[in-house]
C-alpha cells in the first residue's frame, strides 16, 4: 500500500506530507553479484524497500534501508563497458573534467567511488599526459588491472578520515554513481565540500534523477542499493548548505543528472515546495505496469521463450518484480548480458540464468524486454546481424 509516511527526511528532516512511493519485501540487498549458482542466488541476503519522496525538498530516500546489509568487495560487478553507447557517455563526461580545468594546467584528479578505476583510467588517458596524478577511493576496489603511472586507489570509503590523502595539488574531485548508495547523505556531502573551499577546485557528481524515474515510472529503478535519490533541485539545496553553487545538467538520455559545484558565495534562496504530481502519479500506476508487462510475458511465451536484454540493475528488479507476482507464465527464461562475468551466472533472488545472445539464440529466445531503452538501437542491430528476428520490447518508451 503507498500511502503518506512519517519518516524523517534525510536532508531537510520533513515529516509532514511524505509519499510511499514503492513498499516491496525480499529484495536483493545487492544487484551487481555475480552468482556461479542457482541455489547461491536462490539464497541470496534479501531486505525491505520503502522508497519515500519529501514533500518538503523532493528527495526521495528508501526509508526501510539497513546499511548492515550491504558489503561491497572484489564481487561486486557493475562493468558495463560493453556497451558502445555506455562507454561514448563515459567518454563525453571525462571530457567534460577535463575541459573544466585550463588547457594551461596540470590536472590532479581525485575519483571518490572509482570502482576497477575504468573512468579514472579514462580521464588520464583522453587528458593526454595533462593529468599528472590521480587518486582514486572504493573498498571494492580488486586492482585486477595495473594504474597509469602517478595513479594510486585507496580500498576504503569515503569520509572525513581519508581527507589528508587527498594531495594539495587536486583541482578535480569527482564522485560518479556513489551518492546513491550512501544513507547518511549529509555526513557524504560534508566531506566530498570539505576540500571544496579552494575556489579554483571543480566538484562533479553523477547519479540516477527521481524525476526521471518518477516521471517515465521507471519501477525498475528502485533498489535496494540505491537508498538516496535526489533530485537536482535537492542536490542544489544540499551542496549550497556547504557552501558550493551548483549546476545540474541532464545526462545519459535523462537518466542520469550531472552536477558541477565549486565554492562561491551562495545567496539565500527560499525553498520554494516541490511539485508532487510526479510522485503521486507514479504511486498511482506503477503497480498496474508492472501487471501490464507480466501479462506481456504471459502471452509472448506461448510462442517461445521470453528474455530480458540486461543482467544488471534494472533487469534483476524486473525479473524479480514479475517471479514475485506468481502468474503461470509470467517467469523470465532468462537475461541476456555482454559481460562475460556474468554470463553462466544467476541473478540474486530470482535465480534467472545469464546467458549470451548468441545462447539465448540457441534455446529459441522468441521475445526480448530490453531493460534500458538507451540501448536499443544498438542490441536491434546485433540481433539483425546474427539473423535472429524475435519480437523486440523495450521499457520506458
Amino acid at each position: 500500500m503507498k500511502h503518506q509516511h512519517t519518516a524523517p527526511c534525510p536532508i531537510c528532516a520533513n515529516r509532514v506530507g511524505n509519499i510511499s512511493l514503492d513498499h516491496r519485501t525480499h529484495i536483493p540487498t545487492l544487484q551487481n553479484v555475480t552468482l556461479a549458482s542457482r541455489s547461491a542466488a536462490l539464497e541470496f541476503p534479501t531486505g525491505v524497500l520503502t522508497m519515500t519522496r519529501c514533500a518538503g525538498c523532493s528527495f526521495v530516500w528508501n526509508a526501510a534501508f539497513d546499511p548492515a546489509r550491504i558489503t561491497y568487495d572484489a564481487a561486486y560487478n557493475n562493468d558495463v563497458t560493453y556497451s558502445g553507447y555506455y562507454v561514448a557517455h563515459l567518454e563525453a563526461m571525462a571530457d567534460r573534467i577535463i575541459a573544466a580545468v585550463a588547457a594551461d594546467q596540470p590536472i590532479h584528479y581525485v575519483e571518490v567511488g572509482c570502482g576497477e578505476a575504468d573512468f579514472l583510467r579514462l580521464v588520464v588517458q583522453r587528458a593526454r599526459g595533462r593529468c599528472v596524478s590521480a587518486t582514486g577511493f572504493d573498498p571494492s576496489y580488486a586492482g585486477h588491472t595495473p594504474l597509469p603511472e602517478g595513479a594510486i586507489v585507496h580500498r576504503s570509503f569515503f569520509g572525513p578520515d581519508q581527507l589528508p590523502q587527498i594531495p594539495v595539488a587536486t583541482n578535480v574531485i569527482c564522485s560518479r554513481h556513489t551518492i546513491e548508495h550512501v544513507p547518511d547523505v549529509h555526513a557524504f556531502v560534508s566531506a566530498l565540500c570539505a576540500p571544496m573551499q579552494d575556489p579554483a577546485r571543480r566538484l562533479f557528481i553523477e547519479t540516477p534523477d527521481a524525476d526521471w524515474i518518477l516521471r517515465n515510472t521507471a519501477f525498475q529503478d528502485f533498489f535496494y542499493e540505491h537508498c538516496s535519490i535526489f533530485t537536482p533541485a535537492c542536490m542544489a539545496r544540499i551542496l549550497g548548505q556547504y557552501g558550493l553553487s551548483a549546476q545540474t545538467t541532464s545526462v545519459y538520455g535523462g537518466q542520469y543528472m550531472w552536477t558541477e559545484a565549486q565554492h562561491v558565495p551562495v545567496t539565500d534562496r527560499p525553498d520554494i515546495p516541490p511539485d508532487d504530481t510526479l510522485a503521486h502519479r507514479y504511486a498511482k500506476d506503477s503497480t498496474e505496469l508492472i501487471r501490464r508487462w507480466a501479462d506481456f510475458v504471459a502471452r509472448n511465451t506461448r510462442n517461445g521463450p521470453v528474455a530480458i536484454w540486461g543482467a544488471a540493475s534494472k533487469g534483476v528488479t524486473f525479473s524479480l518484480l514479475l517471479a514475485q507476482l506468481q502468474d503461470a507464465g509470467a517467469n523470465i527464461t532468462c537475461a541476456i548480458d555482454l559481460n562475460r562475468a556474468k554470463q553462466g551466472c544467476y541473478l540474486p533472488v530470482s535465480g534467472a540464468p545469464v546467458v549470451s545472445p548468441v545462447q539465448a539464440q540457441k534455446i529459441g529466445v522468441q521475445s526480448i524486454i530490453v531493460m534500458n531503452p538507451n540501448y536499443l538501437d544498438e542490441i536491434t542491430k546485433m540481433v539483425d546481424a546474427m539473423g535472429w528476428t524475435p519480437v523486440i520490447a523495450t521499457l520506458n518508451t
